[in-house]
């Protein structure tokens, strides 16, 4: 008899089964591996093995001969060498005889472009995952599951929103404790991110009685995908293994592409690759800041490039750390000392050059922020402010340290937003958390009536809130949803673009107070048309054609990527 998913003891919700890691939003259909050392740019998983076995090279003999093959004197000392730490750590079934798996091995095998740069992008980073996974007693191969993830990119992002390291949604990272602000986004901080992560697996493995394949599963569909496809399994009366669930694609290959980097990972010089050396100490250490501390200031202590500083440290959004005691920077681990003591000699008052303001009687925020030259957008944001609301006494951090009576730069570059349909001035500007006339002022040329399709600029790259959503069930309709969530049943279809005929499927995730996030893009599926994605996406065809740069006799081809959203404007 399959054995039903333990809930009531975790505390997980069904809401909190719709939270899904990032990496079920990414593209699998892709025509090539993507080097994702870029900030900030979509991330895509590697290309897909061909579909058919006609012109690929011969799959090769079982791997159960794998740990014949195997010598010790293959690897150095696990006390040496962080790769054979891992490696000694191993605890998964290989299932090298599963065809997936066995494709996916060679799919890398001859395509190691992607693997080499992963491997690379590692070393900063690898010794913290190793330390928090032995912690925890996890199996070793969990270290590895950045590969799949990101590529070991802590600054990729992908395009449905997902991010980091271990690409959280935004969702799921708030359920997992990583606060995400103005200055700071626990999903690109690598420490944080990481323990978010194994906490999160931990909390899946329980849920599924320990089986590390369906929590694997569930950590990139989502446990609420992984339920539906386990009651289908018991209803059909199969067993509840990983490899007999209906899933969608991306899962039912993330599993097998853990296990193949696994499997080169124990004989790489079976399969022509190169796995490199790595010495079991930390290339990098974390080191507690006494308070707020400018970037440019830690990187002169340092004696490194800012820029390096900031790539170790992807969730530092802003010029300097949040205004908080209890921050860290991740620094070359041979300097660490060093920088404590010059942290420690000298006084937190000049880590940063602050600019703040005591408000006084009679004064608003917007006044405020004309005064200093910053948009009212980013002095709300970097005083975690949601409205206008101050009162006499209270104290302001001015962005980019602002100067009474002389501009100052843009806190944070502008950027765009198209207008969806049902959309008016008031209803962008209360999402984005600025006022109308200040909306208005930065698009002049837009006259009261909106059109689905316009671009209009949002000063302060503010964002907006994630609209509160809700998880289908089986049985559910959008009647009932609406009614249990006070809603109208037209603002359900229209906040999710939902058409008249969608038929809704347990499991699925529903915006309920707001419009789901446009996508940046979209991927063309096979009956899909030009005109049938813009009404999806509530937008004019001549838009679309816009922003892919596309002819009026253009076509377009199921797996390709569209672009819905105008890039941000630097």
């Amino acid at each position: 008899m399959p054995r039903k998913p333990r809930r009531a003891s975790l505390a997980l919700t069904v809401s909190f089964g719709l939270l899904v890691t990032g990496c079920a939003s990414q593209n699998t259909r892709t025509a090539a591996p993507v080097d994702t050392h870029q900030t900030n740019t979509p991330v895509t998983q590697a290309a897909q093995p061909a579909a058919t076995s006609a012109a690929r090279a011969p799959i090769e003999p079982d791997e159960n001969v794998v740990q014949l093959d195997y010598t010790p004197h293959q690897w150095p000392d696990p006390d040496q060498d962080l790769w054979a730490a891992i490696r000694a750590g191993f605890a998964l079934d290989s299932n090298a005889e599963r065809r997936p798996v066995r494709e996916w091995t060679q799919f890398y095998a001859t395509h190691q472009g992607h693997l080499d740069a992963s491997l690379d992008r590692a070393q900063p980073f690898l010794w913290h995952v190793v330390q928090q996974v032995e912690e925890r007693g996890m199996p070793t191969e969990l270290a590895l599951l950045p590969i799949v993830e990101s590529g070991f990119n802590p600054s990729a992002r992908s395009y449905m929103g997902a991010s980091g390291l271990w690409q959280f949604m935004p969702g799921t990272a708030d359920h997992m404790g990583l606060p995400r602000d103005w200055w700071y986004d626990g999903r690109n901080d690598v420490i944080a991110s990481t323990n978010a992560a194994l906490n999160y697996l931990t909390l899946l493995k329980d849920r599924y009685d320990g089986d590390w394949l369906l929590a694997l599963a569930a950590y990139n569909a989502g446990p609420g995908r992984v339920d539906a496809a386990l009651a289908r399994a018991q209803a059909e009366g199969l067993d509840d293994s990983y490899w007999n669930l209906e899933l969608p694609r991306e899962t039912t290959e993330y599993v097998p592409k853990l296990l193949a980097v696994r499997r080169i990972m124990m004989t790489p010089a079976r399969f022509g690759v190169d796995w490199p050396a790595l010495d079991n100490t930390p290339r990098t250490r974390s080191v507690k800041l006494p308070g707020q501390t400018e970037l440019a200031l830690a990187a002169r202590m340092l004696d490194m490039p800012e820029d390096d500083l900031r790539r170790l440290n992807p969730g530092m959004r802003r010029w300097a750390s949040a205004p908080d005691d209890d921050m860290s920077l991740l620094v070359p681990a041979r300097k660490a000392a060093a920088f404590r003591q010059k942290l420690a000699a000298t006084r937190t008052s000049r880590l940063v050059s602050r600019s703040t303001h005591t408000v006084r009687r009679g004064e608003i925020l917007g006044r405020i922020a004309h005064h200093y030259g910053v948009s009212l957008a980013s002095l709300r944001q970097a005083n975690h402010l949601s409205g206008d609301r101050i009162r006499v006494g209270q104290t302001l951090q001015i962005p980019r340290s602002g100067v009474p009576g002389q501009a100052a730069p843009p806190a944070e570059p502008t950027q765009t937003y198209v207008v969806q349909s049902g959309d008016s001035l008031w209803d962008i500007a209360h999402r984005y958390h600025i006022d109308v006339a200040t909306l208005r002022a930065r698009n002049r040329r837009v006259s009261t009536t909106l059109h689905p399709g316009q671009s209009l600029i949002i000063p302060g790259s503010a964002t907006p809130p994630e609209p509160s959503t809700y998880l289908v069930k089986r049985g559910d309709s959008l009647w009932s949803i609406a009614h249990a969530n006070d809603v109208a049943i037209a603002d359900l279809r229209r906040w999710n673009r939902l058409g008249r005929d969608t038929a809704l499927q347990p499991g699925r995730s529903l915006a309920i107070d707001g419009p789901a996030p446009l996508p940046d893009y979209y991927e063309v599926e096979s009956g899909d048309s030009l005109w049938s994605i813009a009404h999806r996406f509530s937008m004019q065809v001549a838009t679309l054609r816009s922003l892919n740069d596309m002819s009026a006799g253009s076509t377009i081809r199921p797996g390709q990527r569209l672009r819905l959203q105008p890039a941000v404007s630097g």
